[in-house]
């Protein structure tokens, strides 16, 4: 008989739950920006974390913004890389929307990527994008796929398949949420 094939090890490169900081402070690494519209940027929050104390979080205003939470720099030394977070969303369905990119020198020298672009070669198992961002009121994400409406019975869980293309690479990820010129609802939470 054959043996049967098992998994190999499996090691974490990177873990985050928000919790080792005051809030609204960010953790040591967790860079936040806003490319476009105005404060706030995303903050760790006490209201309704997916454990407590905090979650990080990020409002969706009634205006055009585009709002950026980057991880520190995550080695990814052997692949398959995977990606498990729990998040909950409340924006304006199919105007506003959250994506996950990834930054690697190997891909689009460097720029953020979303997850699902070829370059990339990366995947949702579980927990992916639900809908397709308007292109008719100037969200910075039109036309893609992303995160948009209110997460089904509040936190779901996600797992992103990296792709290879990140295989021994030092990647950033980027929590994105973008917004369109009207409706403000109450955000993103990861």
């Amino acid at each position: 008989p054959s043996p049967t094939p098992t998994a190999g090890p499996c090691s974490t490169a990177f873990a985050q739950n928000f919790d080792g900081v005051v809030a609204p402070a960010l953790p040591a690494g967790w860079v936040a920006t806003n490319a476009q519209g105005p404060a706030p940027l995303w903050v760790t929050s006490t209201t309704t974390p997916d454990t407590a104390p905090n979650d990080a979080f990020v409002d969706d205003p009634a205006v055009v913004s585009d709002k950026y939470l980057d991880t520190p720099p995550i080695a990814i030394s052997s692949g398959p890389a995977l990606l498990t977070f729990r998040n909950n969303y409340n924006l304006e369905s199919t105007f506003d929307g959250g994506v996950l990119e990834v930054s690697s020198p190997n891909i689009a020298g460097g720029a953020f990527t979303d997850i699902t672009a070829p370059a990339v070669g990366g995947s949702f198992v579980s927990g992916g994008y639900n809908a397709t961002i308007s292109t008719a009121f100037m969200s910075p994400i039109a036309g893609r796929m992303a995160w948009s409406g209110i997460s089904a019975g509040g936190y779901i869980t996600t797992v992103a398949n990296l792709g290879s293309n990140v295989t021994g690479q030092t990647i950033k990820l980027r929590f994105r949420m973008a917004s369109d010129n009207s409706v403000a609802v109450t955000g993103w939470r990861v």
